[in-house]
């Protein structure tokens, strides 16, 4: 009998130490459980970051080869550009006189005060991000100098073609009428001319009003416009 009750207490002990294991394990698990379910979580945001940063990096990429190919045609058309420019140079060098082949930049023509002057003044309105621009393109003063004698010489040119023109419209105009003057046409008969007389009248508008003479006056002398019969005839005929 005591070795029966020795085995149930002893079956009652390991019951209880199975229900402990038991509860701790179930414990574990959940701990475990929720350790997965944790890592399934953030397994699922790596994957949808990655996703987005690999959708970004394919963006990036085809932005970069896009601009890259523009930048590349924009870099070609400034070497064109530098190409043509070094030609026009050299075509020009042909027509240039010997002093501009001798002193290509002009001199200015002021006074070292005034030169001093001007530089104070143009110091002290500048900006400072005025002043780095302005020092940035201090290189192209040889070119602007160059430039500008060329933009005023053409404008000197176009102001004279301009004169030249209207000189030339005003001695078109004066030949016009010497030519209409001396020549007989129809469009010159339509036209008042006093040179053009038939029957000693002129296509000229006569005068309502004659001048009145007072008695002891002179007869104004008799005035006669004489035309060659050759011009009259074919419009008479």
């Amino acid at each position: 009998m005591k070795k029966i009750q020795r085995l149930q207490d002893s079956i009652i002990i390991l019951k209880g130490k199975i229900m402990v294991h038991s509860r701790e394990s179930e414990e574990q698990n959940q701990y475990i459980r929720d350790d997965k379910e944790l890592v399934h979580v953030q397994l699922r945001k790596l994957k949808a970051q990655r996703t987005q940063a690999r959708e970004i990096s394919q963006e990036n990429l085809v932005k970069l080869t896009l601009e890259s190919n523009a930048t590349i045609k924009a870099l070609r058309k400034i070497v064109d550009k530098g190409e043509k420019i070094l030609k026009l140079a050299e075509i020009c060098r042909k027509f240039e006189t010997e002093e501009e082949k001798v002193l290509p930049f002009y001199s200015s023509t002021l006074t070292p005060e005034e030169q001093e002057e001007i530089e104070d003044i143009t110091s002290e309105e500048f900006t400072e991000e005025l002043a780095k621009v302005i020092a940035d393109y201090t290189g192209l003063e040889n070119f602007w100098k160059r430039y500008n004698k060329v933009k005023l010489e053409q404008l000197s040119l176009q102001h004279r073609r301009a004169q030249l023109l209207e000189i030339n419209r005003k001695l078109r105009e004066m030949l016009k009428q010497y030519l209409d003057g001396i020549s007989v046409s129809d469009e010159v008969l339509s036209q008042l001319n006093p040179l053009f007389v038939v029957n000693h009248r002129s296509n000229l508008p006569q005068s309502l009003s004659l001048p009145t003479t007072q008695p002891g006056d002179k007869k104004p002398p008799t005035t006669y416009n004489i035309i060659e019969a050759a011009h009259v005839i074919p419009h008479i005929l």
